[in-house]
């Protein structure tokens, strides 16, 4: 009777938390965002529907620009990068876990975004994630300096691809270093936000590991990757946007605690147009349970 009791016990102490990830476009004082009263009702309906513990925010100015969509029900973590495109983490109060946040300047290789470096802890219970935000315009374009820099760039256009694939190439090696220190501290930890990067595409077009991001990072034992996104197709506005760019990326010790089948997309009710897509945003929110 006694071990049943404690079994049982053991079973009540684990909880489950919802991580997410979100793009919620221009969220700011920029010109871009038009946004009306009756536009952020609708994106904090969306919120309460996603209704998530941890939700890594791109695009969004900052504390004050997040609470417009999803309240006071949240603490809010902001990197300080000079810029209205910035990372953040938002930590629902109820949960109860110690938050210790900070930014991850090392993704800043020029004029792009830092991350932001979070670990929540309860008692003995601790997962450390790393919010980030990729340089965009590189979405599956081989990433080694060879062919980098045989990219044309005679156009506006291509120059501005080819900044891209360079500035995205530099941010792997930040990325690897979190990833290689984290890994070598044997904890949990999940890598979530918008990479601005086909991992379906790397993975079809069997890039070696200085050509394709996922390949890059994805290495062994401690620090064999997982992504449920990988394999998956986006149904963001009825499939427009196929493939995801927005990842949730699990080490072997947090793949332990996913509640298996939990990954899930909030696909907007409405039909897709460009204005919907500017007011809502162009990115889906992309979840993950974890039993921690």
């Amino acid at each position: 009777m006694a071990i049943s009791t404690l079994f049982q016990a053991g079973v009540a102490q684990a909880e489950e938390l919802k991580f997410a990830s979100w793009n919620i476009a221009w969220l700011g004082s920029h010109e871009y965002n038009e946004r009306k009263d009756s536009d952020y009702q609708q994106l904090a309906h969306y919120a309460k529907k996603l209704n998530a513990d941890v939700i890594a925010l791109q695009e969004v100015e900052d504390a004050s620009w997040a609470r417009k969509v999803f309240g006071d029900d949240y603490d809010y973590y902001f990197s300080t990068k000079d810029w209205v495109q910035r990372v953040g983490v938002a930590v629902k109060k109820s949960s109860g876990y110690a938050v210790k946040a900070q930014e991850y300047k090392a993704l800043d290789v020029g004029r792009v975004r830092n991350g932001m470096d979070v670990t929540l802890s309860k008692g003995d219970k601790k997962i450390q994630l790393l919010a980030v935000h990729l340089k965009s315009g590189c979405f599956d374009s081989p990433l080694d300096k060879v062919s980098v820099s045989a990219m044309p760039s005679t156009s506006k256009k291509e120059a501005k691809r080819k900044e891209a694939c360079e500035k995205l190439s530099k941010q792997i090696s930040p990325l690897e270093n979190w990833i290689d220190q984290r890994a070598s501290e044997q904890v949990p930890f999940i890598v979530l936000g918008d990479f601005n990067r086909r991992f379906s595409r790397d993975i079809a077009l069997n890039y070696p590991e200085n050509q394709g991001l996922w390949q890059a990072l994805d290495d062994e034992g401690a620090e064999d990757l997982w992504t449920p996104t990988a394999t998956a197709d986006s149904a963001c506005w009825g499939g427009y946007y196929k493939d995801y760019i927005d990842h949730i990326i699990f080490n072997p010790e947090a793949k332990k605690h996913y509640v298996k089948g939990s990954f899930d997309q909030l696909v907007f009710d409405e039909k897709y147009s460009r204005e919907l897509s500017q007011t809502l945003s162009d990115h889906c929110p992309v979840s993950v349970k974890i039993n921690l």
